[in-house]
């Protein structure tokens, strides 16, 4: 099999999202059956894969503006503990998702898949039926939910998502319980991902979270107008800076002047050996030369 097959394998959770190329390229192999050639197709298949990959790059970055969005306004920073819950895992189960591969894959930093013991209970209650879930969720850390007595999973998922609201410890809760969700999407701060598509996707911002943001920008804007109205009341006198004066020129910077002495010519009658008459010069203090 040529490696761009075998990269549309490894990228198969998008075909869904390519009906059309994906009927196309069907319908061509299915029309040359046995006869088909390697090549035959490769049209179809192009299409097909560029349509892939368009999705695939559509969802990484949704999922960067998303993180990026909880990462500056709610504190979140890798590496991102994620909450699994019993629906999620069967959900993986039934779409055939490595979800240690692919949550950190689509959140593009390191991640660490956690459940609780709540959850863990609840899958062994189910007995047979959600044994391939209970598996899978037992592969995943621990986290403490201080609950003596077992209680339902969305109860305790929700219950750890509001101490993360208002906590240091953050959590991603992934679920595919829509009551829960519907818990989850009035705790402000709180990411969910979910499985769509044969992928896992991030929840689209709650307004409750958009809320929580919008607020503590509104407390901040308060906060320091609160400080410049007790700085311009303040009783404490301002110290004035001196001015410099201004100085005058250096001594040591300038230059004395040079006097120069005036020379005067003077003409005498006497005369020298070749006829022309002798000049002698006379300086200003009274000294002479002769020439």
């Amino acid at each position: 099999m040529p490696k761009s097959q075998q990269r549309l394998l490894n990228y198969a959770t998008s075909i869904a999202k390519c009906p059309t190329e994906t009927t196309a390229y069907g319908s061509c192999v299915s029309a040359q059956a046995e006869r088909i050639k390697q090549g035959d197709c490769n049209a179809e298949f192009k299409k097909l894969f560029d349509c892939v990959t368009k999705n695939l790059k559509k969802n990484l970055k949704r999922a960067n503006r998303l993180l990026t969005f909880f990462k500056y306004n709610y504190k979140f920073v890798a590496p991102y503990r994620v909450l699994v819950d019993g629906t999620f895992c069967n959900a993986a189960l039934q779409e055939k998702l490595n979800l240690a591969e692919q949550i950190p894959k689509y959140l593009t930093e390191e991640t660490h898949l956690m459940t609780t013991k709540c959850v863990l209970n609840e899958l062994e209650k189910f007995g047979p039926l959600l044994y391939g879930a209970l598996v899978i969720a037992k592969q995943f850390e621990i986290a403490e939910c201080t609950h003596s007595t077992p209680k339902p999973a969305s109860d305790c998922l929700a219950h750890l998502a509001r101490r993360a609201a208002s906590g240091k410890t953050k959590y991603l809760i992934a679920t595919q319980d829509d009551e829960l969700t519907e818990k989850l999407r009035k705790i402000v701060g709180t990411p969910i991902l979910y499985i769509k598509f044969k992928t896992v996707l991030l929840d689209n911002i709650s307004e409750a979270t958009k809320a929580g943001c919008s607020k503590d920008e509104a407390e901040m804007k308060k906060l320091k107008e609160l400080k410049k109205e007790i700085l311009a009341s303040s009783t404490v006198p301002q110290l004035k800076k001196k001015k410099k004066k201004k100085g005058g020129v250096n001594p040591l910077s300038c230059k004395k002047k040079m006097m120069k002495a005036s020379v005067e010519t003077v003409r005498t009658g006497e005369r020298t050996a070749t006829g022309k008459r002798k000049r002698t010069k006379k300086m200003a203090d009274g000294g002479a030369g002769e020439e």
